[in-house]
């Protein structure tokens, strides 16, 4: 599906994870990242939003410090791997507050429409930075893309109102998300796809630990099923399945096409609120979600499109 741009080295300490085919990673990621906004809804019903993110991390640490043993791969040097860990970490600790505490303000279709600004975002700044192409097909389709984004603004009554706060909040998420996708593929040449999710989760945990602390939030007494069910989908899948398989994409293909997940996961999560919250299905929807597919079609492929007609 995708030229790899930074593969890593074929030796046979690779894991079975970093075989995967990048298709079934791409497609994993897409369905877990689609369900997260709704799944970061649900956790904080009971919780409050800093306790439900820190119960998430501590999680998601325990889950890699389970997979240590087949983690035995040395997975760089360890200046690199802090590095990298203490980059990522960061980067999820600021995007993910955002995140969780946006989800207190707007919709969670919303969320997820957002940070599909971020192949854009993150193909100009790979572009500028790490001297990635991104040439007109590219840019056509990311615009492309974004007028999907457009056509499920255009009918009001999707959202209702909504807070001009949060939209600024999640934006500016995106913008954190997009740069730390940057300085991690500057930094992770050959680093394992588990290392460098362990490396983000275990740095960022302290700091939303430190969060929830300082900030004297009390406890909830009780959880209800619901955000009990919804923070262990989180620690486990989203933070397990999904960081590894971003990762695996982010190792081995562009940083600009590795974050078009979020051009399709905006589509899985409005269908998903639609089976789970019964929330309507109307024809801009439905005509946003073929632009933002159409959007990362032309990303993808455009100049392949183009080489076939100039045969034809």
């Amino acid at each position: 599906m995708y030229n790899s741009t930074s593969p890593i080295a074929d030796t046979a300490e690779n894991t079975k994870i970093e075989k995967m085919p990048i298709w079934i990673a791409f497609l994993a990621v897409t369905c877990i990242w689609g369900s997260t906004p709704m799944a970061i809804q649900w956790s904080q019903l009971e919780t409050g939003y800093q306790f439900a993110v820190v119960a998430r991390m501590a999680i998601g640490s325990l889950l890699f410090l389970l997979l240590l043993p087949w983690m035995q791969r040395r997975p760089a040097p360890p200046r690199q791997l802090f590095l990298v860990a203490m980059v990522s970490g960061t980067s999820l600790f600021l995007s993910m507050s955002c995140v969780y505490w946006a989800a207190l303000l707007v919709p969670s279709g919303l969320i997820s429409v957002l940070f599909s600004l971020g192949p854009m975002l993150t193909g100009i700044m790979a572009a500028a930075w790490l001297g990635e192409p991104f040439p007109p097909a590219k840019m056509a389709g990311s615009l492309f893309g974004v007028g999907g984004v457009m056509v499920l603004f255009a009918n009001s009554n999707i959202w209702g109102s909504h807070s001009l706060l949060g939209i600024a909040i999640i934006i500016l998420s995106v913008v954190i998300y997009s740069a730390g996708n940057i300085a991690i593929k500057h930094w992770n040449h050959n680093i394992s796809p588990l290392w460098v999710a362990a490396g983000s989760i275990w740095a960022a945990f302290p700091l939303f630990l430190a969060w929830l602390l300082l900030s004297e939030t009390p406890l909830p007494k009780e959880i209800g099923m619901q955000s009990t069910a919804a923070i262990l989908y989180l620690g486990v899948v989203a933070n397990g399945i999904g960081f590894i398989g971003f990762f695996y994409l982010l190792s081995r293909v562009s940083a600009a096409n590795a974050t078009l997940v979020t051009l399709t996961a905006p589509a899985v999560g409005l269908w998903i609120g639609s089976a789970f919250n019964q929330e309507e299905i109307h024809g801009s929807l439905l005509l946003g979600t073929a632009l933002i597919l159409g959007g990362l079609s032309l990303f993808h492929w455009g100049f392949s499109f183009s080489k076939l007609y100039k045969k034809l």
